[in-house]
């Protein structure tokens, strides 16, 4: 995963990006990993509208911008700020313990080739 470009895998991708690497495996030798490498905060799992897992590196937080003619998820800088939390606990009674914000739009390779992208299914 840390030596592509792409930001966030699908378990689908990651045994394509194995295999393209020589390493080929089956998907359930992927899902155990996977799950192990989230067990141990190595990656993260990001929820989508398109209800498959998705998967990035981890390390410090951040949003999401979801490419609405690729399905490239981007990423972005929080767009929360701290203190808002406080206001959201206030308001509720609960404790937040992290969050997921997920922004749709047209990522920056589609916006700038203008072309319509097919979604990924």
């Amino acid at each position: 995963m840390a030596q592509s470009d792409r930001h966030a895998w699908t378990f689908e991708e990651l045994q394509d990006g194995l295999a393209r690497t020589g390493l080929a495996t089956d998907f359930s030798s992927v899902f155990r990993a996977a799950s192990r490498l989230l067990t141990n905060g190595a990656i993260r799992k990001i929820s989508v509208a398109d209800g498959r897992a998705h998967f990035e590196l981890g390390g410090d937080h951040h949003d999401h911008l979801q490419c609405t003619q690729c399905d490239t998820l981007v990423p972005v800088p929080c767009a929360i700020p701290r203190a808002a939390f406080a206001a959201v606990e206030a308001r509720t009674g609960g404790t937040i313990l992290e969050h997921h914000v997920i922004f749709t739009g047209v990522c920056r390779r589609c916006r700038v080739t203008r072309k319509p992208h097919r979604r990924r299914r």
